[in-house]
């Protein structure tokens, strides 16, 4: 039963990226809400927790794109990994929060650009500049909105997938 929370969360955030992302992209710029969802979890679950967490997402993901099966995963599993470490080292206030998304979906989009287009770096350095930035910085709007929701839903369903703030 105490699965039941975080087979949910996924779920909702892949419906989420599925059905409101594209509609609220802006040209190629889309707000990533699977790394919401990774960070935000490990950001109250602990480094291994959301290592975790970000593999199995990443792998639901990758099952998409079987060609470069595993690459969500790593990228996620860092994620998870690197948001955990930092839940356990302060109580993020929205500032904190925003850098956080940024930084993660901005370290997201370049280990996953570098392993994706490994032999067209040229390209892969324009996408970085004219794509990944701006999802960057759209995903961190979006993650301060989602926490804000969460939040605003009141503590039962921050709490009940991890630890309170």
């Amino acid at each position: 039963m105490k699965h039941l929370g975080p087979i949910i969360g996924i779920v909702v955030y892949l419906i989420l990226q599925a059905a409101v992302a594209r509609h609220i992209a802006i040209g190629p710029v889309a707000p990533d809400f699977v790394v919401v969802c990774v960070v935000l979890f490990g950001l109250q679950r602990g480094a291994i927790m959301g290592s975790l967490f970000g593999f199995v997402v990443g792998l639901i993901v990758d099952l998409g794109n079987p060609g470069y099966l595993g690459v969500n995963a790593l990228t996620k599993s860092v994620l998870g990994y690197g948001s955990g470490r930092l839940g356990a080292a302060t109580s993020p206030g929205v500032l904190v929060l925003f850098i956080v998304f940024f930084v993660a979906a901005f370290a997201h989009d370049l280990i996953y650009l570098v392993l994706f287009m490994w032999p067209h770096m040229g390209s892969a350095f324009v996408s970085l500049f004219t794509v990944a930035l701006p999802s960057a910085l759209y995903t961190a709007f979006a993650g301060i909105v989602v926490e804000r929701l969460l939040a605003l839903l009141g503590a039962k369903v921050v709490t009940s997938l991890g630890q309170t703030r």
